[in-house]
């Protein structure tokens, strides 16, 4: 029996990442196969906000609304209000012209991954894959069986196979290693008291990293990331410790979990061979606050694009998305890494002087910025 078959694309990972790409190559003609090893839905740890650029890519790419997330359950909370902490002390508050929203994650990703599959893409949930060949373009997967494709796309997260396949230079693993975030979150479910009506960043309690404190409908998700290297101690007592500061009894919330964040270890050069890396599998996550979605989904995009230019062959793909992604996505996160590094953290004996003063001069210049309504570039000149 014949166990090998062929495609134009071969993707690897139906999340958000995997699921635009896949629907916009299928949407130009394309025969896309989609492979993850997990069922959908699936659970996925994580706060879940959109922001501006995200909600404007959906609505371009998809034309759908933020109303229409909502009735399907998708979104599951709007928030305005924000409030900024050093340690117990509250540094900066504000209303967004613009809220935040916040989506349930696994029925977040089964809408796209079922889009992209009403598309024409032969999607295979719960099929792992084995091996990946980044210069034949071959998948084998768990079952044996080996796909070959003109391209193939690692969507499948920070442990990507597709990644690991590559043929990294050590100093580009060990910055990879040395930027990828610890993280931990919980909910405290709304039992008695009405939901809170404002997000909170909570900054001091670690250093080269930040808790969060996000509302919903029924629980409150509490969290924290950073950069172990930076930091001595267990992760668990440092999140004891924000609990602490936010008088929450660690009895009243669900058992944490824990996963890592890529968190300014985006690679320069995710294109090698037949097969391009997108989203958190090569690290695409804005390096100061950690969301991941837009990039996601944006990235896939690039990919989807170099991929139709250089189709059939798709052998100059690699090197068309390299050079657009630095363009259109890489330039901005390196802005935001450096502000990260000016503004936010540093050690604790700066105590964030940097971004006291800037709360207290620009707010909504930081706030069009995590946003994307403003490139973050031009966060310290004039604006027009």
């Amino acid at each position: 029996m014949n166990r090998s078959s062929a495609c134009d694309v071969a993707i690897v990972g139906g999340g958000p990442a995997g699921a635009t790409a896949a629907y916009l190559l299928a949407r130009q003609g394309m025969h896309v196969r989609l492979f993850d090893k997990r069922t959908y839905p699936r659970p996925k740890v994580c706060a879940g906000l959109l922001t501006w650029k995200t909600i404007d890519f959906i609505d371009r790419t998809w034309a759908v609304s933020p109303r229409e997330l909502m009735r399907e359950a998708i979104v599951v909370h709007a928030c305005r209000d924000y409030r900024i902490y050093f340690e117990q002390t509250e540094i900066g508050r504000g209303h967004l012209d613009f809220p935040f929203y916040f989506v349930d994650r696994a029925k977040y990703d089964h809408y796209w991954l079922k889009r992209a599959e009403k598309a024409g893409v032969r999607v295979e949930t719960g099929m792992a894959v084995k091996r990946v060949d980044p210069f034949e373009g071959t998948l084998t997967l768990v079952d044996d069986r080996v796909v070959r494709a003109n391209t193939v796309i690692g969507a499948d997260g920070v442990g990507s196979k597709v990644r690991l396949a590559m043929p990294l230079r050590e100093k580009e693993k060990k910055f990879w290693r040395r930027n990828l975030a610890a993280t931990i979150e919980s909910y405290q479910p709304n039992i008695g008291k009405s939901p809170s009506s404002y997000a909170s960043l909570h900054f001091g309690q670690v250093a080269w990293g930040y808790g969060w404190s996000f509302p919903g409908p029924e629980s409150r998700t509490i969290g924290l990331a950073c950069l172990p290297h930076r930091n001595r101690g267990n992760l668990r007592g440092i999140f004891d410790n924000l609990l602490a500061t936010l008088a929450i009894d660690p009895k009243h919330i669900s058992t944490p979990k824990s996963w890592p964040l890529p968190y300014g270890n985006f690679l320069y050069t995710p294109g090698c061979g037949k097969a391009l890396l997108v989203g958190d599998a090569c690290g695409l996550a804005d390096p100061l606050l950690g969301e991941g979605i837009f990039y996601a989904h944006r990235s896939a995009q690039i990919a989807a694009e170099a991929i139709a230019e250089a189709y059939p062959s798709g052998n100059d793909a690699a090197y068309i998305y390299n050079r657009t992604l630095r363009k259109k996505l890489l330039r901005e996160l390196f802005w935001f890494k450096r502000l990260r590094d000016i503004l936010f953290f540093g050690g604790y004996n700066r105590r964030y002087r940097g971004l006291k003063l800037f709360l207290r001069l620009f707010p909504k210049r930081l706030e069009f910025a995590v946003h994307g309504q403003k490139p973050l570039s031009r966060l310290l000149l004039p604006w027009r």
